[in-house]
């Protein structure tokens, strides 16, 4: 089924394989995605394929400076004398956060509440979301005109971040020739199937010592980076969807390594995003000796 989903995707998406596998790994991890390159880059595209080919709901929202947490989460409405939840587009599997930094504060920080507790609260009232719920959400890079930076508590959210790939003359020339069609899914994913799988990889004392270790390298780093404990478990819960990925039954290090970067890209402040997987080979990777 996986192979299926990504074989359809590629159909869609010149190059980027390692962004598709990474993108599913976390959606099965049930993690939040953050795509950041510039317009025209094909973030859009990209989020659509990878949804179509999952079958699950999925619906966009455009943030621009106007928007208003009542046009995400949805609002109150008075009909024969009685109020009536009128739902957002929020309430959906899947949702496309499109250009995410171009909203308000106030409009970034309607996703809070769901991408952590996966509800939205209105008026005192929590109403829960469709099970399962991600968000993919794109951002156009800082420099860019409009765009706001998004807060460190909603970062944190997200799982992983990745801009794609530099694609080869090769791949542009496909790229042009390749007619872009959203035809709907040819194969559903069976989620009940993917959380009995993923209840069953066997993660080792070892691995999770590692993950600690990791941490603290980071924490004696002299420019910081901010681990949470909710980025900890990210870093188990998206190895354990690599593992599927892979068609293995147990993490290993390797695992953790081929995903930390995604996981660290977006909390690392200091470094241009292209220098940011070596800093993390060497300066954290590297310095861990594994037994």
């Amino acid at each position: 089924m996986i192979k299926n989903i990504i074989n359809d995707t590629s159909k869609t998406i010149v190059g980027n394989i390692s962004k598709i596998k990474i993108t599913l790994a976390a959606i099965i991890s049930e993690g939040s995605i953050l795509i950041e390159d510039y317009p025209g880059s094909g973030k859009t595209t990209f989020a659509k394929a990878i949804t179509q080919n999952l079958g699950l709901n999925f619906k966009r929202i455009q943030f621009t400076s106007d928007l208003l947490p009542s046009d995400i989460l949805g609002f109150n409405m008075l009909s024969n004398e009685k109020m009536n939840f009128q739902k957002g587009p929020i309430f959906t599997n899947i949702v496309l956060a499109d250009e995410l930094n171009r909203g308000s504060p106030k409009s970034q920080s309607a996703f809070l509440e769901a991408m952590e507790e996966k509800k939205v609260s209105i008026d005192g009232e929590s109403y829960n979301l469709p099970e399962p719920f991600f968000v993919i959400a794109t951002q156009n890079p800082m420099d860019s005109s409009g765009t706001s930076s998004l807060p460190e508590s909603q970062l944190d959210r997200f799982m992983i971040s990745f801009s794609l790939s530099e694609l080869s003359e090769e791949e542009k020339i496909l790229m042009l020739k390749r007619e872009v069609k959203f035809n709907g899914a040819s194969h559903k994913i069976d989620w009940e199937e993917i959380k009995k799988r993923k209840s069953n990889i066997i993660v080792e004392d070892e691995i999770y010592k590692y993950v600690v270790d990791i941490e603290n390298i980071i924490q004696s780093l002299e420019n910081k980076i901010y681990i949470s404990a909710r980025c900890m478990k990210q870093i188990i819960d998206l190895a354990k969807g690599w593992a599927i990925i892979n068609e293995k039954e147990y993490v290993t290090h390797q695992d953790i390594k081929e995903t930390l970067p995604f996981i660290l890209r977006h909390r690392i402040k200091f470094l241009r995003q292209e220098n940011k997987v070596d800093y993390i080979n060497k300066e954290v990777l590297e310095k861990i000796n594994i037994n």
